[in-house]
């Protein structure tokens, strides 16, 4: 679950509190009172993605009836993002195999995390007994809402041959509330009931009632990697398409700048790319943005000068920065999860989207098999991991 959202067994407690004015600077050529905001700051509300490294696309597309392709760029009317030329990367069983283990990873942290959620970190056992313990009286291995939405984004993305289409995941998200799910966050089922009565710009409605002090929790963030391995080839489109992903259900403008800081590192992840220079270049792409300074400072400093296991434990940027921190440093699969699940808080949410990270690093070859073996749906969230890495 997002504790973004705070669970209703934890009601008397905020969602978070606004941390804007809380971090330190930590880029020195900026007066100490510099705090960008994008509707104000000349320029930020126009932010453009960095210069990258870009060729054609390196394999034919296949053509349709009457000999006309069936490309995207041809199609416009389709995908209006789709004639921004691809990155060179080969399409190789190791760029694949990232590609899966990004996805599967999620399941794999999100499920691990799972039994030990909203606790203290002094509360955590050590050694952590990975996949032995229960979850909401579920067998282990059982994972969460973090799963179930994005499941809703991949499946989509793959139908869809990898183009996003906002309109078909809020419907996922909005059969999936139907079918009362025992764990969704506060925020997310505002939103998507606000949206289920037929409220355009939900998550804008949720937002303004609200109001920010309670509202940049981490219930888009967790889902958000897989749109990053659809956009492995093209992550320029990321800084549409995150966004706009995150505002499904959530408007913060902190929470759209930690989905697309996570998924432009998956994007790159997945690319085979260094992790810490690839984390360094997803958080300078968003550091202008709301909320870029204070995950700037997060990527260093989550859960060692920061704590995450607090009452605003569900705190998007949080969730985002402890995730990027252990990708960036380089553990491993296993090491980096046990060590983010052992710092508390919302164990299963910030080790969804380690694992996301820490899987399109590593590849599904790096994830435990007795942990997979465990995972509940383990084979068909496998199967559709092949599927979206087939097209990326």
């Amino acid at each position: 679950m997002a504790s973004e959202d705070v669970p209703e067994q934890r009601e008397g407690a905020p969602d978070h509190e606004d941390h804007r004015r809380e971090s330190p600077d930590r880029r020195p050529h900026r007066s100490p009172d510099h705090h960008p905001d994008p509707e104000e700051e000349d320029g930020a509300s126009d932010h453009q993605p960095p210069e990258v490294p870009v060729a054609e696309a390196s394999r034919e597309r296949t053509r349709g009836e009457g000999g006309q392709p069936e490309d995207d760029e041809q199609q416009p009317e389709r995908d209006p993002h789709a004639r921004i030329v691809r990155i060179l990367a080969p399409v190789s069983e190791d760029l694949r195999d990232r590609a899966a283990g990004s996805i599967i990873g999620l399941a794999i942290g999100d499920a691990l995390g799972a039994p030990f959620e909203f606790r203290l970190r002094s509360e955590i056992p050590d050694p952590l007994p990975a996949f032995e313990e229960p979850w909401m009286g579920l067998p282990p291995g059982i994972w969460t809402d973090d799963t179930a939405l994005a499941r809703n984004l991949w499946t989509s993305l793959i139908e869809h041959g990898g183009g996003f289409v906002p309109d078909d995941v809020l419907a996922r998200h909005l059969r999936w509330l139907a079918t009362d799910p025992p764990d969704v966050g506060n925020q997310t089922r505002a939103a998507l009931r606000e949206a289920m009565g037929g409220t355009r710009e939900a998550a804008r409605v949720v937002f303004e009632r609200r109001g920010p002090e309670v509202s940049a929790g981490n219930g888009s963030v967790m889902y958000c990697a897989p749109l990053g391995v659809a956009r492995t080839r093209d992550p320029e489109r990321l800084f549409a398409e995150a966004p706009a992903l995150s505002r499904l259900t959530h408007w913060d403008g902190r929470c759209a700048t930690a989905c697309l800081a996570v998924t432009l590192a998956t994007a790159a992840l997945v690319r085979g790319e260094d992790p810490g220079p690839s984390v360094v270049a997803a958080v300078e792409a968003v550091v202008d943005l709301e909320g870029g300074e204070e995950l700037e400072y997060l990527v260093g400093e989550a859960g060692r000068a920061r704590a995450i296991d607090g009452p605003q434990m569900g705190f998007t940027l949080f969730t985002a920065g402890i995730a990027l921190q252990v990708a960036g440093e380089g553990l491993g699969f296993e090491d980096g999860l046990r060590h983010v699940v052992g710092l508390g808080g919302d164990t299963d949410t910030n080790a969804a989207v380690a694992g996301a990270l820490l899987g399109a690093r590593h590849g599904r070859t790096a994830i435990p098999a007795t942990w997979f073996d465990r995972l509940a749906d383990g084979e068909a969230i496998s199967a559709e991991a092949d599927a979206l890495a087939n097209i990326v």
